[in-house]
């Protein structure tokens, strides 16, 4: 599976505010999303509906019926097991972006920091000359 980094959703070179900037990495995160596993997961739910009215209708007309039950069950396992590999990926997805985010606020608190000490630095500077 392919990690996401910060660069995976690059700030838009025509946003010209924070909520313009942070409203475009939002669609573009959720485009990534419906690149596959949401839409698969709605298919997989038209899937169930459908195999459910199947199955609904071979049960009641069928003579067969531990038949139908059987592969009704085994369709059901699988289709979850499926949701729950669909929702891991998407898990997975979220938490790649939410770790490169910390990674950029982290390295923006650091250049922070370091312009607060330069500006501090400057300020002991300015008042230790102004004394002499």
């Amino acid at each position: 599976m392919g990690t996401m980094t910060a660069s995976s959703f690059p700030i838009p070179s025509g946003a010209s505010n924070y909520d313009e900037v942070s409203m475009q990495q939002s669609i573009l995160f959720s485009d990534c999303l419906k690149g596959g596993n949401i839409s698969d997961l709605k298919n997989l739910r038209m899937q169930l509906y459908s195999a459910a009215e199947y199955s609904e209708l071979s049960y009641s007309n069928d003579d067969q019926k531990q038949i139908v039950v059987e592969t009704l069950r085994d369709y059901a396992v699988k289709a979850l097991v499926n949701t729950v590999d669909h929702l891991g990926s998407i898990t997975y997805k979220v938490n790649d972006l939410l770790d490169a985010k910390v990674d950029v606020v982290s390295g923006t608190e650091l250049r922070v920091s370091c312009i607060e000490q330069r500006l501090r630095t400057c300020q002991e500077y300015m008042d230790r000359e102004g004394l002499s």
